[in-house]
């Protein structure tokens, strides 16, 4: 089955597979996890058994995501349509608007493609990401259709908190924790993914396991260019060279997501070091600090406070921890 595919989540991976077995799986089914941790490459797997029991390239394609898609323009309600991709029978829906928010229009598309399209033999599955970033607007509009959904409909919701979700959807759905593995497994199963195995087993003490976290940095050169200023950033926080941590913070002084992203990867790195990773430049209880200042500046940009001042505050700030 491609579930197994996934690694780790033993006791998930068996009672979604015996619901399948036995066809009592429910319509509606949350699977939460912090960001990277593969929670919607988990619903891709579950969509792919459920769709595909016998496998082949369908249910290939539908793990890559190459399925159809719920699109809309923002402040235009009924502007939702839903592009159509290689597997017809899965629709995927993610945020749009501002912030990665749904947009309603996105729901009520997917919601008139599944009742007004006639179902294949397999069945329909809707993939429907972040969950915890609809409003009420789009909620409602997507209790509507889980509450009384068209025979055959499967609905796949992700989550990165079970209480970020809204207590309407989360009464309507089975849930299941995604767990991260240890950074050994970790390392084995991004390296059988073609990441150079130092690189896996880097990523994989840094980001703690989340394999999701670990492909996507080693794929990407921009991304990766930004660990290795964070993995820079703790170096100097570990001699409590402030005056090196705020030239290579001034880059980032009128870039307030760019900042927030940095900082984002400086507090994984930190919080590799309370793990005891050998790998993570500051330990103990100068970790501990550079987390907690790690938290005080993210907090403080997300209070829409002046970029440059959070980042030279949490430079000097650094010769002391």
């Amino acid at each position: 089955m491609m579930l197994d595919r996934m690694e780790g989540n033993a006791e998930l991976k068996t009672s979604v597979q015996q619901m399948l077995a036995t066809r009592r799986l429910t319509h509606s089914v949350l699977l939460v996890g912090e960001a990277g941790l593969g929670t919607g490459f988990a619903a891709r797997c579950i969509a792919a058994d459920y769709l595909y029991p016998a496998g082949g390239a369908a249910a290939e394609a539908l793990l890559r995501g190459e399925c159809c898609r719920a699109v809309a323009k923002a402040g235009k309600r009924d502007s939702g349509t839903v592009e159509t991709g290689i597997v017809r029978e899965a629709i995927s829906v993610s945020g749009m608007g501002s912030g990665g928010k749904y947009l309603v229009g996105q729901v009520t598309a997917m919601r008139s493609e599944i009742f007004n399209t006639s179902l294949s033999a397999e069945g329909r599955a809707v993939l429907l990401y972040h969950v915890e970033r609809m409003n009420e607007e789009s909620a409602n509009a997507l209790l509507k259709v889980m509450e009384e959904p068209p025979e055959g409909v499967l609905f796949l919701l992700t989550a990165d908190s079970l209480a970020s979700v809204l207590p309407t959807i989360r009464s309507r759905c089975v849930s299941f924790a995604v767990a991260p593995v240890s950074p050994a497994d970790c390392t084995r199963y991004c390296a059988a993914q073609g990441v150079d195995k130092k690189t896996a087993a880097l990523y994989s003490e840094l980001f703690d396991g989340h394999i999701g976290t670990v492909l996507a940095v080693a794929r990407d050169e921009a991304r990766a260019a930004q660990v290795e200023k964070a993995l820079e950033l703790a170096r100097a926080a570990a001699a409590r060279d402030s005056y090196t941590a705020a030239v290579l913070l001034a880059a980032y002084e009128k870039d307030k997501a760019a900042a927030a992203a940095l900082l984002t990867d400086f507090r994984a790195v930190a919080a590799a070091g309370l793990r005891s990773s050998p790998r993570a430049p500051v330990q103990g209880t100068q970790a501990r600090q550079a987390v907690r200042l790690a938290d005080a500046a993210l907090q403080r940009l997300g209070a829409q406070v002046n970029p440059k001042v959070v980042l030279t505050v949490f430079a000097a700030k650094l010769r002391t921890v």
